[in-house]
């Protein structure tokens, strides 16, 4: 421990602070002189000849009661700031958690505020909608006036008014989309679109399917589109080709609303058929297709006279151009065509007259 005096510092023990402390004792005396620092190490005395000293010279012996001692008690004082710090830790903690616990208490009432609100405007909203509801439903102005169809012409409107079950005078609100699926029982139609144009007007549009094809059978005729759809069964003959060679049996054209799968399959190369056979202008002249034979497409075109053998779907484009080559040249002959062999690999069509 040290202790600063006129310009010196002096080295000592705790111990040394006793009173009553007998015995020697050695004390370091530091003076600072010219900025330096000398030692002085004091001389061997007991406790008698000391006070003696310190009576002849005070101003030159340490006396402990004229001497203002400083940090006696470190330890101690370490101690009580440590509790301190623990104390003020303590208090801030505290008052931190107070002021967390007011603020949580304060957003939660606040949530609490919001939710209530959120609940107000909901049940208002709900409100307000049920209003809005009752009044479209009941009130006179939203009555049914007018039914416009528009997009038919195979089927007669009344036909159609008739199947989707809407009256004048009803409320234009009440029907729903059983109105559709009404309207579709009917085979001609692919598709059906209803819409309200307030107050009283509602608008049907329809899409109908096209007859592309038939099928004879015993005494009448079936009609079908180019999915496959059965439209209609009729004693009347289209002027669509005939297709011969299919898997549906009489009986069920009567019952299915579409071909077999294996027949859809027939019916999708024919479609490649019938595409090609545009390109050369003669689509609308083929009176036949016979698809019994998945490797022999046979086409005839009744005005004519001509039997065309077009073999399977592959390389339809030059077949085509072929076909197109000897009907020109045989013009008035009747016969046959062979275009079913493959021309890539040196197969050359030819025509055989009957």
């Amino acid at each position: 421990m040290n202790i600063s005096k006129d310009g010196r510092t002096l080295y000592f023990s705790d111990e040394e602070i006793d009173n009553e402390t007998n015995g020697e004792k050695k004390v370091f005396v530091t003076k600072r002189i010219n900025g330096k620092e000398s030692h002085i190490k004091a001389e061997k005395t007991n406790l008698k000849k000391r006070k003696k000293q310190e009576v002849d010279n005070k101003e030159e012996t340490f006396n402990f009661n004229n001497e203002i001692v400083i940090g006696v008690n470190v330890v101690e004082d370490k101690e009580k700031e440590k509790q301190n710090k623990r104390k003020n830790k303590s208090k801030k903690i505290n008052k931190n958690n107070s002021e967390s616990i007011k603020e949580k208490i304060k957003k939660s009432k606040n949530k609490k505020k919001k939710s209530k609100k959120k609940i107000f405007v909901f049940l208002s909203s709900i409100a307000l909608i049920g209003i809005v509801v009752i009044f479209a439903l009941t009130a006179p102005i939203f009555n049914i006036t007018n039914i416009q169809i528009e997009g038919n012409e195979k089927i007669e409107a009344q036909a159609i008014l008739s199947l989707s079950g809407l009256k004048k005078g009803e409320n234009i609100f009440r029907f729903n989309n059983s109105v559709i699926q009404n309207i579709k029982e009917n085979s001609y139609i692919e598709s059906v679109e209803v819409k309200r144009k307030l107050p009283g007007t509602v608008l049907i549009s329809i899409k109908e399917r096209d007859i592309k094809y038939q099928i004879n059978l015993i005494n009448s005729y079936t009609y079908i589109d180019k999915n496959g759809y059965i439209l209609e069964n009729s004693t009347i003959k289209k002027e669509v080709p005939v297709l011969v060679g299919l898997e549906i049996k009489e009986d069920e054209m009567l019952s299915k609303e579409r071909l077999k799968t294996e027949d859809l399959e027939k019916l999708n190369k024919t479609s490649k058929i019938m595409e090609a056979a545009k390109a050369i202008n003669i689509e609308n002249i083929i009176t036949e297709i016979n698809t019994e034979n998945e490797n022999e497409y046979i086409i005839y075109i009744e005005s004519k006279s001509k039997k065309i053998y077009i073999g399977d779907t592959t390389n339809l484009t030059n077949k085509m151009l072929y076909v197109q080559r000897i009907l020109e040249n045989e013009e008035g002959k009747s016969g046959s065509a062979f275009v079913n062999g493959d021309i890539r690999s040196g197969f050359k069509p030819y025509f055989r007259e009957e």
